[in-house]
């Protein structure tokens, strides 16, 4: 995972998500002009799903779900809490504990004054410097640095088709039950999709 920032907006993206959604299309493509059947545990796949745009003032995640890409805006609303009396070194730096609710999940985080900008991974943000680490309060989720480079990028949002996040949430649920809208029926298939739903119990949305 990526997060590029300049202090004032940033995107947090997967590098390979964008291939693995690509390659799934080409490889059903195929399929439906051969008509050989899918196997699943052939397709590509990729951990992270989610691309994350922030502005100054609002958050928005945008998703593919098969070939259409969503777009929806953040409604949560992070209200930390610092114990500047936790400390850890983190890749280097100097970090501070939080803690925030969001999702119906806890999480804390660990940021640095060293590098003040208000940002951090996936959603989170609005401590008074870079999230270093974070992680659900269970372990089901983790971030961690692994570097810090200085570039000169474009930081672009990459809009998709715009819903609310209830919207967004019953048009996953869709494409988890039947990710390949019925073009695949195997016991491999069924078995991949049962996992694919646990996964996304534990999921950030």
């Amino acid at each position: 995972m990526v997060l590029l920032t300049n202090g004032k907006k940033s995107i947090y993206y997967s590098e390979n998500y964008k291939e693995a959604v690509d390659g799934f299309g080409k490889k059903l493509e195929d399929a439906m002009k051969t008509g050989n059947v899918l196997d699943p545990g052939a397709l590509p796949r990729s951990k992270v799903k989610h691309n994350v745009y922030k502005d100054e003032i609002k958050t928005y995640i945008s998703n593919y779900l098969g070939k259409n890409y969503y777009t929806y805006e953040s409604p949560d609303k992070l209200n930390w809490k610092i114990n500047n009396n936790s400390i850890s070194t983190i890749g280097g730096y100097k970090c501070y504990k939080a803690i925030v609710e969001a999702g119906g999940k806890k999480f804390v985080a660990w940021f640095t004054y060293d590098i003040p900008i208000s940002d951090g991974p996936y959603k989170f943000r609005g401590l008074p410097g870079l999230i270093l680490k974070l992680n659900e309060i269970n372990n089901y989720i983790n971030f961690e640095l692994i570097s810090v480079n200085k570039k000169s990028l474009p930081i672009e949002q990459k809009k998709g088709i715009t819903v609310t996040k209830d919207q967004y949430l019953l048009k996953r649920e869709e494409y988890v039950n039947d990710p390949y809208q019925g073009k695949v029926n195997n016991p491999e298939y069924r078995k991949m999709v049962e996992e694919n739903k646990r996964k996304y119990n534990n999921s950030l949305e």
